[in-house]
């Protein structure tokens, strides 16, 4: 009668581990969820933004330059920006 009494102890004991790693487990679950909802919003958010920027720079590389050749510097610099810019998006979603 004693063996069966350990066992039976034994087996609430594990049976009590397991609900414990159970609990974690779901916690880690529902964190990864939430962690992975935050990235997707984060990621249509930066295509959203590429998809500005590079309507921007379409815009920008049609434009015809003013007379003269100040103007068209401004210009390039400000595609070179954007296009610097629409790298970063692109490397945070390859993240």
């Amino acid at each position: 009668m004693e063996g069966l009494q350990e066992r039976i102890v034994s087996a609430r004991a594990g049976l009590k581990l397991l609900k414990e790693e159970q609990t974690r487990a779901n916690a880690t679950i529902a964190s990864l969820e939430a962690s992975m909802q935050n990235q997707s919003r984060e990621a249509e958010v930066l295509r959203a933004r590429i998809k500005e920027l590079e309507q921007e720079n379409g815009v920008l590389r049609t434009a015809k330059a003013p007379e003269g050749e100040t103007g068209r510097e401004g210009k390039k610099e400000k595609i070179d920006e954007l296009v610097q810019e629409i790298d970063r998006c692109l490397a945070l979603l390859n993240n």
